[in-house]
């Protein structure tokens, strides 16, 4: 199922870490590769990432490091600019990622970012799941609760 000559799953895995990065996947049937599901918005890309995915020895922090140093996720979300005015009437729904897309945080991200803005994260890697019950009596990153 891993195999180079099988490089669905890779371009699978992709597609999902792509989505939670920008938003919006690169193959819009995200649960749908087959015959019915729709053409990849950037096939090379795709064929690309799911390459360096199987080469890294399926290190999904490599993926994610390549996504987060690509100049595609650094772009800004404003379209003030009068050259992103232009790539708005042309590409309005930003299929060719002239700009980053809007997201929501996840709340725990809002929770950790406020701790950490406040100086109140505790930093401490590791140790005991903590129920769910406890966040509002600890200031632990919210990863650790079950």
């Amino acid at each position: 199922m891993t195999g180079r000559q099988n490089p669905l799953t890779a371009r699978v895995a992709v597609n999902y870490v792509w989505l939670h990065h920008f938003q919006t996947p690169l193959v819009s049937t995200v649960t749908d590769f087959g015959r019915n599901g729709t053409a990849p918005t950037h096939p090379e890309l795709l064929d690309w990432l799911a390459v360096e995915l199987m080469e890294s020895g399926w290190s999904l922090k490599h993926l994610h490091r390549l996504i987060l140093n690509s100049s595609s996720w650094q772009r800004a979300s404003a379209t003030a600019n009068p050259q992103l005015l232009a790539a708005a009437e042309r590409d309005p729904e930003n299929r060719l990622l002239w700009k980053m897309n809007t997201g929501r945080m996840e709340a725990e991200v809002v929770r950790d970012s406020l701790l950490y803005v406040a100086g109140k994260l505790d930093p401490k890697i590791g140790g005991q799941e903590l129920e769910n019950s406890e966040a509002l009596t600890t200031f632990r990153r919210s990863l650790y609760y079950a």
